[in-house]
């Protein structure tokens, strides 16, 4: 009688066994894809942030009136910068 129950007992174990490496490795894997696809993520927004930057600094340039009419030269440039103090 202990005999069987001892091979019940390490039948029931290597069914345990089976479950906790199946259930293991899945939360493993899991774990993995998530830390891929945050990774991702991270990349994606610091790469959308660097584009807005740089069109955020055009649009600043590009409507920058002071510095364009200044930077020109021409009969304008020179007229601003002998009668107003914008071009200093």
């Amino acid at each position: 009688m202990n005999e069987q129950l001892t091979k019940q007992l390490v039948c029931q174990m290597k069914i345990l066994n089976f479950w906790v490496t199946l259930f293991g490795s899945l939360f493993v894997v899991a774990i993995v894809i998530i830390g891929f696809l945050l990774w991702q993520v991270v990349s994606f927004v610091n790469q959308t942030n660097q584009k807005i930057d740089e069109v955020r600094q055009a649009t600043a340039d590009s409507l920058n009136v002071s510095k364009k009419a200044c930077e020109t030269g021409g009969d304008v440039t020179e007229w601003l910068k002998n009668t107003t103090g914008i071009c200093k």
